[in-house]
């Protein structure tokens, strides 16, 4: 189990225990309601994975080493980057996939790099944006976040190495 698990299972246990105290039915409609979350987002996420599994295994190694690993230095950080950020998909996809390419010799710097440009660029939001807030402010944050990404690859590259 990892840490995150088990921090997870203590908070989860504590808030049925919670749950418990103020109510006795609570805890059996907050188990009800989250198993109903599950069984709506189930097929997502086992998409998700099974999708994340393809990458890992139809990607060579070697052409990760040699485009995504801490040698392939900015280069990967900017692949990293504009790949992340040309993903439409939410979290569910996004981190089993960072995964799967960190586990086919990716570099720690190009999965920072790929996190952030999903999360600062990400192409899915842009017309939502610009629908809600305007073009003109859609740009300039577009402009303001430009550089964020590939920053981020960079520092991790300096402080983590990998």
């Amino acid at each position: 189990m990892t840490q995150a698990t088990v921090i997870l299972a203590v908070v989860t246990a504590a808030l049925v225990g919670l749950a418990w105290r103020k109510e006795r039915g609570l805890a059996a409609r907050g188990l009800q309601m989250g198993l109903k979350s599950l069984q709506g987002q189930l097929a997502l996420l086992l998409i998700a994975f099974v999708l994340a599994g393809f990458v890992e295994a139809l990607v060579p190694a070697e052409l990760v080493r040699r485009w995504l690993s801490a040698e392939a230095g900015l280069k990967g950080i900017l692949i990293g980057c504009i790949a992340g950020g040309m993903l439409p998909f939410g979290p569910y996809v996004v981190f089993p996939m960072a995964a799967a390419i960190r586990a086919a010799g990716a570099g720690d710097a190009t999965i920072v790099a790929f996190v952030v440009g999903w999360m600062m660029w990400s192409t899915s939001k842009i017309a939502y944006e610009m629908a809600t807030l305007g073009p003109g402010f859609t740009w300039r944050r577009m402009g303001l976040f430009l550089l964020f990404p590939p920053l981020a690859g960079v520092l991790a590259l300096v402080l983590l190495g990998t």
